[in-house]
């Protein structure tokens, strides 16, 4: 069968061609970066490569796509993890496009995006590249005047603008009329036309019909969706580059929010009943407490048209028995996940929640499972103001209480260290000082040089008055760790499952300081000697992270990556398999 394998990859025609890329760019190679276990502690199933792609690719695919333009998209996180042996150059020399969107929405993407950019203008230099997302419209300044970017398209909405773009490519090549869209002319002068598209409404139905293909090797298959019905938010921790103040900062605006239009809500919805086995789907709602009542509604009327198999809804306050058993009627198997970031309701408060005391939390859980509600999870984050060792390590004692409380419910508990970067724009990071914060970068290149350091501790980009970066790891690591410890005691989660995540955070803390060291010595001839000794550990324990696998604190095993929503490869498995 050998003869039957391709050399090269088929071509992808495409007016636009939208491009996710890995954190870091060339992580298969780098044995002077460690990539720790942990660094993702969140609920959504992925790697330190945050393979994640915004919501915005869909919409801005089918928009487009209505509009009888060609979008592609090609996870390229997914795709190299997946592939490991794939060729870069092979990858990007298959590609035929108009334009080319590689999106930087968060900041973690800062060294993979920019490298991928870079590259691709090497490799097919006539290519057009443009950048978006909300870091983009944010260091947009900073960020066209990269000489492998060619373009950025600026807002939280940009539907429209990416229309009117493809349209002037196409015909004119004149970009002068292109709203929001910051450019360089054929002689590389800077244009900046008037950031003026900023719709009341938001965004357009995503199809969630058109699943990515899953791998012949699926287990425990990932199969959610996701769902966003507004873009900025309603409340203002001081934390979150999404939030109230920073969405007003990023976008120049005096409103908090734009909301989905009620027909595209329900387009979306229509959508998800289309997905093969959607029975077997979770859909997860984001952002739901942003919604008014009667929005409300209407979104449990379109779950309960839904075949889907269960159903997650954000929220910011403790959810009123009325709205719950409109959830429950909706969907029976319905989970509410709530985020106090810490037990202290001092803390809590100066990270913008703190709205309800522990005791009103048991109270509402009680009622919460009488009324029929599934399952709750509960967030505490590390690195908020005014939180020590101390004020973690008590968050873990009552995560131990809820566990005991709760025994044999599905109550929930996590902990995530804030890792590896506070958000641009967000009102800790544009006030520092007065909120107990240091910041390390404050620029693009500044990041981005940031997440070449070869210590995980060195590439955050702040620390707290109570927690210095490394404390913001060991405390954070040993806090996941004794919670997860936990919920084996609990019978939470099974034994076996538990004690190896535990053998991974104890290794990781071990050899974090190992490489750290290194990494902060003065000479560069030095450290660069002291780093290639480490790098066949450095690589071992890469490979252990960066392959087709992924696990998170809610599901402690890995599991087969190919086939979540996010997992669009460009090509067809066979395609893939047949270059490999």
């Amino acid at each position: 069968m050998l003869n039957n394998r391709l050399t090269t990859l088929p071509r992808i025609n495409a007016d636009l061609l939208l491009l996710h890329p890995p954190a870091y760019f060339d992580f298969r190679e780098r044995r002077d970066i460690y990539f720790p276990f942990l660094s993702t502690s969140g609920d959504v199933p992925i790697t330190p490569l945050y393979e994640y792609f915004p919501l915005g690719f869909k919409s801005l695919k089918r928009y487009l796509s209505d509009r009888g333009y060609g979008v592609k998209i090609i996870n390229l996180a997914s795709v190299l993890l997946r592939y490991p042996r794939l060729d870069i150059d092979s990858v990007v020399e298959a590609f035929d496009a108009q334009l080319i969107g590689i999106d930087l929405h968060w900041m973690v993407h800062v060294q993979g995006s920019l490298a991928i950019a870079k590259r691709l203008k090497e490799i097919q230099p006539d290519l057009p590249v443009i950048f978006g997302g909300i870091s983009a419209t944010y260091y947009a300044d900073q960020i066209i005047r990269y000489p492998f970017i060619d373009m950025v398209m600026r807002g939280y909405d940009t539907h429209e603008p990416m229309a009117i773009l493809l349209e002037a490519l196409k015909k004119t090549s004149n970009l002068e009329l292109v709203p929001n869209l910051m450019w360089k002319s054929h002689n590389g002068q800077i244009r900046d036309n008037i950031f003026t598209y900023k719709p009341r409404s938001y965004g357009y139905g995503i199809d969630w019909s058109d699943q990515p293909e899953e791998t012949s090797t699926k287990t425990l298959p990932i199969r959610e969706c996701i769902s966003t019905q507004i873009a900025g938010c309603s409340r203002n921790c001081g934390w979150c580059g999404g939030s109230q103040q920073a969405f007003c900062r990023v976008y120049k605006l005096n409103r908090t929010v734009a909301l989905k239009s009620l027909k595209e809500v329900k387009f979306e919805f229509g959508s998800l009943n289309k997905i093969p086995g959607v029975d077997n789907y979770h859909l997860y709602n984001v952002g739901s407490y942003n919604e008014s009542r009667k929005r409300m509604n209407l979104l449990f009327d379109q779950v309960g048209k839904s075949n889907l198999k269960s159903v997650s809804y954000e929220q910011f306050q403790l959810t009123p028995e009325d709205i719950m058993k409109c959830m429950v009627k909706a969907n029976k198997c319905t989970f509410i996940t709530l985020s106090p970031e810490s037990h202290d309701l001092k803390v809590a408060k100066l990270a913008g929640r703190g709205v309800y005391t522990n005791k009103e939390l048991e109270e509402w859980i009680y009622k919460a499972f009488d009324i029929g509600i599934y399952g709750i999870d509960i967030w505490y984050f590390v690195g908020m103001p005014e939180q020590d060792e101390n004020s973690v390590l008590k968050t873990v004692e009552y995560c131990h209480r809820l566990l005991e409380l709760f025994k044999g419910k599905r109550v929930n508990p996590m902990i995530c260290p804030m890792i590896p970067y506070l958000d641009p724009a967000s009102t800790f990071f544009e006030y520092p000082e007065k909120n107990g914060y240091r910041i390390f970068y404050r620029t693009v290149e500044e990041h981005r040089l940031g997440m070449e350091r070869s210590s995980v501790i060195n590439r955050i980009n702040y620390e707290t008055k109570w927690l210095s970066r490394s404390d913001l790891i060991h405390v954070g690591y040993r806090a996941v760790r004794e919670l997860m410890r936990a919920k084996a005691d609990f019978s939470f989660l099974p034994s076996a499952w538990v004690n190896d995540y535990i053998t991974r955070i104890d290794d990781a803390l071990d050899f974090i300081d190992v490489v750290h060291e290194v990494d902060c010595l003065v000479e560069d001839q030095e450290r660069l000697k002291e780093l290639d000794r480490l790098g066949d550990e450095i690589l071992k324990r890469n490979n252990m992270i960066f392959f087709s696998g992924v696990m998170n604190q809610s599901f402690p095993i890995n599991r087969n990556i190919g086939g979540r929503w996010f997992d669009e490869m460009g090509w067809t498995v066979n395609d893939l398999d047949a270059v490999q």
